[in-house]
């Protein structure tokens, strides 16, 4: 298979979220040695991937890790194919690493929670929720992929009591102080310690901020936007399909949360404030880029900010 056909699967996959697809693009590597791949083609997969889902950093950040780890091994002598797996391999197993270390955080910090609302769909939190006890979340349906939806059948079929509720109602539920704390995933984080989430995640963070209730994010820092970010629009049909003249239609999937907004960061390196995360971010930004120029001095001035 082509490094193009390969990576089709990466952006037509809908389902699955940002570290189900991080992984996914890892073995794609392995899928290419089926062809004896040269150094140009496996730079290409590369590339692809980090152009793939430019709303997931995390795909960039392996592919280019992978792709990092394939140039230094070969220099050394060993054979391409040996270091694609190498390579592969190594990142896998760091970025599972920083996977499970992030969910023992969420869950030391969820286990001081009687009740949390949450929306759309995170892997990482839901697996932390599951490793908890006598834990009541209220989830949002987040339309229009009503990932939340996916996200309580999950819980309620692993006994857990679940309550759904539409996406605008989260804010009635705030006021009412039914819940201790906010606590979502994200799909990026920002140079300015800002996060990005599923649509409507930002009308939940004000009303949380509204009625002093915390709100966390639980990510692990692989999700940096190291290599750019760009703001996803899914097809105008999940949103209204039947077609009346005169009606356009905007479908935005994602939005960015500022710090301002965000009590705590939980993450593979403990609970962050997000004045915390900053010099972290730095510490990542120079690994994980293979162009020292994006470590700006943008960067360092939004970091700095805080």
């Amino acid at each position: 298979m082509s490094a193009e056909s390969l990576v089709e699967e990466i952006v037509e996959d809908r389902e699955s979220g940002a570290s189900q697809l991080t992984i996914k693009a890892a073995r794609l590597f392995l899928k290419l040695l089926e062809r004896k791949p040269s150094m140009g083609e496996v730079s290409r997969l590369a590339r692809l991937l980090a152009e793939a889902r430019p709303s997931m950093p995390s795909i960039a950040n392996l592919a280019y890790m992978v792709l990092g780890d394939v140039k230094r091994l070969t220099s050394t002598g060993m054979g391409l194919e040996e270091a694609v797996e190498s390579a592969v391999r190594s990142a896998v197993k760091d970025y599972q690493r920083r996977l499970r270390d992030t969910i023992k955080e969420a869950v030391r910090l969820l286990s001081g929670y009687r009740c949390i609302l949450t929306h759309s769909y995170s892997s990482t939190l839901a697996t932390a929720i599951e490793l908890c006890e006598d834990l009541k979340i209220i989830v949002t349906e987040s339309r229009p992929g009503f990932e939340g939806v996916k996200l309580a059948e999950r819980l309620a079929s692993n006994g857990f009591d679940v309550t759904l509720i539409v996406d605008s109602a989260a804010s009635y539920i705030l006021e009412r102080g039914e819940v201790d704390a906010v606590v979502v995933g994200c799909d990026a984080i920002l140079d300015d310690c800002s996060i990005v989430n599923k649509i409507g995640t930002r009308m939940i963070a004000l009303a949380a901020r509204d009625t002093r209730t915390p709100f966390h994010v639980v990510t692990d820092l692989w999700k940096a936007a190291v290599h750019g970010f760009v703001f996803e629009e899914h097809p105008s049909e999940e949103v209204y399909g039947r077609g009346v003249k005169g009606i356009s239609v905007r479908n935005p999937y994602f939005e960015k949360v500022p710090p301002r907004l965000i009590s705590k960061f939980i993450t593979e390196e403990g609970i962050l404030t997000p004045r915390m995360l900053r010099e972290k971010l730095l510490e990542l930004w120079s690994s994980l880029s293979p162009r020292p120029r994006l470590l700006s001095k943008n960067l360092s001035s939004n970091l700095f900010r805080l």
